[in-house]
């Protein structure tokens, strides 16, 4: 391998130096008014439609043919600068250009002008700037990203756990689940990872909370938003670079540029927010830091029902060598803060706390080799500590309990109410590197940007784990029960990759850009390199200009995500049967002997799944007004779902000569099951998305954007719906549990998201008015008329299926049937909602925003359609009237500030 890549570079090299010959150089570059260089800058050939974007040192370089060119130089939210170049053969012409920012300040919120209509790449993405961010008093990231056309709105909280996808719809949970757990958050060049997670949230009986938070994706709310510079959201086929994700990428920048000691506070009904921070300059580099805290009021009928957040980064950015080597290294700290202690009148007699904390040390290395070369690595080492505790009330009818933890059996106790007590301690460790080969050249009239890299990941679990008395479990409803389980024996997970991306630039028939790779992903173990599967995942889209104004947009690619450590490595299945139970009145002669057998619940042919992604749009500009289209279909593959039912035939006995086990005695024979993981659920989703935006209309900056998406989500899993008990087979006289088909659900939604911004630079004011109009969600479920079981299970695990089910129709107990409702469609249609936020400058650094979601309090009452004859059930649409404010100053220049409130 590494021959092979020495091999490939060299060749590269080869190449570039034999077209250069006969060819010129433009070079130079690119600064601010300020003399700040601006990174990612765009150097563009009009005639030939190429062009290379600004190293860290703001320079560019471009080998081009000798003739006259048309230089084209642009960076978001600064003034666009053409000129008029002459290169010459074997000469090098040095340009330098300042561009002139078209962002202003109300007070440190920067308004960012749109500078370009149209996208200019292939990947379908949403980008969101800081001065949105803090515009929008977004508390989590989780807030932010509901600019991204198909979010539905909702108001700021941290209360329960949030997650997201992107192009689909919830259809069921464990859709839901690897959905959010494929969508991939990239923070400043590291991927947060939620693979090794096996946290049970331990809150009880609290409606809307996630019981546990494995197997989803990263938890948003502990993202601070306030430190945030740009998100990137890639909603269609993403870079080779990106990999274990299938839904979306999700890039987040955090500040590093110089900023002055800032103060910010958010204050509204249910959350309090407070963040200082700033980026100074240091010999060779700048120093950062940022601190965030925050409180969320869960109810505010309970006293003290907060959830706290605290969360810090610090950050080092030097650079050596003349500006050739720049190495930033990061810590960041995020704390979780969520007790409940015994409450008056809690029946359950419920305690609880949840003492989590994430710490992570990063390192970003980027090396300019040569005028066309660059060397890239980042580093990550990041620990998840996780430290919770239940207590509550079981209380349930009498029953029995045992504590052995080995097959085999022993004389149990019986039990009817006890007090639970679980601790979860663990740490879920993280190890990231990458390192990448980038290398630009030209062959003709197309440039080349070729990506080349190695990914590796380790991950793994240490720690006491799950903590409680068997005698007391967490849970118990039925024979199928759990043990106190340790960290230390989970296995690890290693991810490994190879990717390679050529994104060329260039005219032939028409002017182009394209990116066209592939990337290779192994996922296993530290035995197993590939145990859980290697996938090949090409990857091609592209955008190709019909004329100055219009342009086509097309992409196709595979991703692939690695299952989590949760469904890789399940907890041990303990089976209690009781052999003897003899309950009486008097104590003395109660006797219950159990047999506990031990089953493993893992599916060693799990493997990893699959999202095959296909688009096309279309982007139209008419004077100031930008129009695109989108249509897409995703289709997932070999989702893990537990419908592998495996059967369970255990003989119960009698010991006449107890507690001697020689003369035991066959009394009964019971069947059970239990499911285990396995790749099963396909996921279809399909849609379109559309957006019309303007540059300003009128001297009082206004703005229009309206973005609207429509989305098919359905939702189909290979196994089967199995009966829920046993049941004898005259035919066979065996006790045998029958399945159907399964029975799945489809959504629809189409929600269009309209937006008014007025930027008024003469009074220092930004207002923006929103609307979100959810033309209609339906739902409905798919398979109801499938009423004849295709087959059966019989005790000892042979499945059967049926050669005609139409034979087995006189058999009621092979027959399923559904209530009439159940076919009625769920159909929520028109419904608006519109928001308010205003942002004015109160003196230099200095400003106060307030906003305002549901301003009219349009909250109507949707009566469901699949409920049973004569009854009436409502449900609430929209969130409720919420409002708050936020002011923030540069440290120094703190004013007062007064009659600070929110209503509700």
């Amino acid at each position: 391998m590494i021959a092979m890549k020495k091999f490939f570079i060299v060749f590269l090299l080869f190449v570039s130096c034999i077209l250069a010959n006969g060819r010129g150089v433009i070079k130079g570059y690119v600064f601010d008014e300020e003399g700040r260089p601006l990174v990612g800058a765009n150097v563009f050939v009009r005639d030939l439609y190429t062009g290379v974007a600004t190293d860290e040192r703001g320079f560019y370089r471009i080998e081009l043919k000798p003739g006259k060119y048309m230089l084209e130089v642009s960076f978001i939210g600064y003034e666009k600068v053409e000129e008029k170049i002459e290169v010459k053969q074997g000469r090098e012409l040095e340009k330098i250009f300042r561009l002139k920012s078209m962002a202003y300040k109300i007070g440190e919120i920067v308004v960012v002008a749109e500078s370009e209509l149209l996208p200019k790449d292939g990947e379908t993405e949403t980008t969101i700037d800081a001065g949105e961010i803090e515009h929008m008093q977004a508390l989590s990231l989780n807030d932010a990203l509901k600019l991204v056309p198909g979010q539905k709105f909702e108001n700021p909280t941290l209360a329960s756990a949030k997650f997201v996808k992107v192009r689909a719809s919830t259809v069921d949970d464990y859709a839901e689940k690897n959905l959010t757990f494929g969508t991939q958050v990239v923070i400043d060049g590291i991927p947060v990872s939620n693979n090794a997670n096996l946290q049970v949230d331990t809150r009880v009986d609290v409606p809307g909370v996630q019981r546990t938070s494995a197997g989803y994706g990263v938890d948003l709310r502990n993202i601070p938003a306030d430190n945030i510079e740009e998100i990137e959201v890639i909603r269609g086929i993403p870079s080779a670079r990106y990999g274990d994700m299938v839904s979306g990428v999700i890039k987040v920048k955090t500040k590093e540029r110089p900023l002055p000691p800032r103060l910010k506070c958010k204050y509204n009904f249910r959350n309090q927010e407070l963040n200082i921070g700033g980026n100074f300059r240091v010999k060779k580099g700048i120093l950062g830091y940022n601190v965030n805290y925050a409180r969320t009021i869960r109810d505010v009928r309970i006293p003290n029902d907060f959830y706290y957040r605290i969360a810090g980064q610090l950050f080092m950015k030097s650079r050596f060598l003349n500006n050739l080597l720049n190495l930033k290294n990061t810590i960041y700290y995020t704390r979780a803060f969520d007790e409940q202690g015994l409450r008056k009148g809690d029946l359950l007699l419920t305690e609880r706390y949840n003492r989590d904390y994430f710490i992570r040390y990063s390192s970003n290395l980027n090396f300019i080799s040569s005028l066309t070369s660059k060397f890239k690595m980042d580093f990550a080492l990041s620990l998840n500590r996780q430290n919770s505790y239940s207590k509550r009330l079981i209380s349930i009818d009498h029953t029995y309990i045992t504590d052995r933890m080995v097959e085999g059996v022993q004389e149990g106790e019986f039990i009817q109410s006890y007090i639970s007590r679980l601790w979860v301690k663990g740490r879920a460790w993280n190890l990231y590197l990458n390192a990448e080969y980038e290398k630009v050249f030209r062959t003709g009239k197309i440039g080349h940007d070729i990506y080349t890299g190695v990914n590796y990941r380790w991950e793994f679990n240490n720690g006491q784990g799950r903590i409680f008395d068997p005698m007391y479990p967490p849970s118990i409803t039925s024979a199928k029960r759990e043990r106190p389980r340790s960290y230390e024996e989970v296995p690890d997970l290693k991810l490994m990759s190879f990717y390679f991306e050529d994104r060329l630039k260039g005219k032939l028939l028409f002017a182009f850009v394209a990116n066209l790779g592939f990337r290779y992903e192994l996922y296993g173990t530290s035995r197993e390199y590939q145990k859980f599967g290697a996938f090949f995942n090409p990857r091609f889209n592209g955008v190709v200009k019909l004329s100055e104004n219009t342009q086509i947009r097309f992409g196709y690619g595979k991703t692939s995500k690695s299952p989590p450590a949760s469904v890789l490595f399940p907890s041990k299945l303990y089976y209690d049967l009781d052999d003897i139970n003899r309950y009486t009145k008097d104590e003395a002669s109660r006797l219950v002997v159990v047999s506990t057998y031990i089953f493993e619940k893992d599916n060693p042919e799990l493997k990893g799944y699959t999202q095959l992604k296909k688009e096309i749009g279309f982007d139209k500009k008419v004077g100031s007004v930008g129009i695109s289209i989108t249509g897409y279909i995703n289709e997932t593959k070999g989702g893990y779902v537990p419908t592998r039912v495996v059967p369970i035939s255990l003989r119960r006995y009698d010991y006449p000569a107890w507690p001697d086990t020689s003369g035991r005695v066959v009394t009964d024979t019971v069947y059970d099951s239990y499911a285990i993981y396995e790749n099963s659920q396909d996921i279809e989703s399909r849609g379109i998305e559309f957006s019309l935006q303007t540059r300003s209309l009128t001297r009082l900056g206004a703005r229009v954007r309206i973005e609207g998406a429509y989305n098919y989500t359905c939702s189909r899993a290979k196994g089967y719906d199995y009966s829920s008990s046993y049941r004898f087979y005259e035919t066979t006289g065996q006790f045998i549990k029958p399945f159907w088909k399964n029975v799945t659900m489809e959504v629809e939604d189409f929600i269009i998201k309209y937006r008014f911004d007025f930027t008024i630079r003469e009074l220092g004011a930004w207002v923006t008015m929103e609307a979100q109009q959810i033309v209609f969600e339906k739902d409905r479920y798919v398979g109801l008329g499938d009423s004849i079981a295709v087959g059966y299970i019989d005790a000892m695990g042979q499945v059967v299926f049926f050669d005609n089910p139409e034979e087995v129709m006189e058999d009621k107990s092979f027959i399923r049937s559904y209530p009439s409702w159940w076919w009625n469609e769920e159909c929520r249609k028109g419904i608006f909602l519109f928001n308010l936020r205003v942002s004015k400058s109160l003196y230099e650094g200095a400003e106060f925003s307030f906003f305002v979601n549901n301003i009219f309090n349009y909250r109507p009452l949707y009566m469901r359609k699949r409920v049973s004859p004569g009854t009436k059930s409502y449900v609430r649409l929209n969130p409720e009237l919420f409002f708050g404010v936020e002011f923030s100053t540069k440290l120094g220049k703190f004013k007062c500030v007064y009659n600070i409130f929110q209503f509700r």
